[in-house]
């Protein structure tokens, strides 16, 4: 054979063995499954799943559902749980584009912090509390309460004026809590939403009237406690206690609300009572919360 007929031999050869390679084609699919084990059609669901929420599947979660994916960083989720997402609302809920089945799996794994609603009384980023209460027909008190809080830990302040005019007398109450709270909406927990706290801090007392003058401050302890069975409706019970010039004083303040988010009408009573004394400041009280 000439070297010009092989030539064409081995050109053809060629030609013929790519148009086999060229018609049995590469199925990427095919080769995907086969190298990984796994479908195709996987990494599409993952990716669809993927879209319902970025910080629900971070490494560390967002302030309700922590992530067992790990798909972003465990700095980056935390960074979102803790600045980007102080308090995941409620009609912010990753867990209303999923189905039944995932509904319930994102709540087996919601975060150790309930959700929270902007607005609401309880665990609130600040609360302002104005009270009037009457003692008696001769005296009555001024009481301003507020809060300021985020996630875990608050701070509680309360200053009470008591006066006496036809006497003369005017006594002021302060006390000052760093207050370590958990609370929200838990309905696997309580209907409703709600809030416990304890707290540590410190009281002053001064007394005046014509001639005389008396200050003292010592530690003060609390437990408030908040609960709301309904949006427009909820109780507090403020029990506190501290002393003044060594004698103990049992501070006890149990209200009822009326409104809706960022602001509620209130009634209460507030019994203050000193250790041995038959002296108590024991009233009720009308006021007004305004929440954020």
């Amino acid at each position: 054979m000439s070297f010009k007929g092989m030539g064409k031999t081995v050109i053809y050869h060629l030609f013929v063995s790519f148009m086999v390679w060229d018609a049995s084609g590469v199925d990427l699919r095919k080769f995907t499954e086969e190298a990984t084990g796994k479908s195709s059609s996987e990494p599409e669901k993952k990716k669809e799943q993927s879209r319902v929420d970025d910080i629900a599947e971070s490494s560390f979660g967002s302030g309700t559902y922590p992530s067992d994916s790990g798909s972003t960083s465990f700095l980056g989720g935390f960074y979102a749980w803790l600045v980007s997402s102080p308090f995941d609302y409620r009609y912010d809920d990753p867990s209303a584009t999923l189905n039944d089945s995932e509904q319930e799996g994102a709540q087996r794994r919601r975060h150790f912090f309930p959700e929270h609603l902007l607005g609401e009384a309880t665990v609130p980023y600040a609360r302002v509390d104005y009270n009037w209460q009457s003692v008696d027909g001769e005296t009555d008190a001024n009481d301003l309460r507020i809060e300021l809080g985020y996630k875990l830990l608050a701070f509680h302040g309360r200053t009470t004026m008591y006066s006496t005019p036809a006497l003369g007398q005017d006594m002021a109450i302060n006390q000052y809590y760093g207050v370590l709270r958990y609370g929200g909406y838990r309905p696997d927990f309580l209907p409703g939403t709600f809030e416990a706290g304890i707290g540590l801090g410190v009281s002053q007392i001064k007394f005046e009237e014509p001639g005389v003058s008396i200050h003292d401050s010592t530690v003060a302890f609390t437990l408030p406690f908040k609960y709301y069975p309904m949006e427009w409706f909820g109780v507090e019970f403020r029990p506190a206690w501290y002393s003044w010039d060594g004698i103990r004083i049992g501070d006890y303040d149990l209200s009822a609300s009326v409104g809706y988010r960022y602001m509620q009408l209130r009634g209460g009573y507030r019994w203050l009572g000193f250790r041995g004394s038959s002296e108590d400041l024991n009233g009720p009280y009308v006021g007004v919360s305004v929440s954020f």
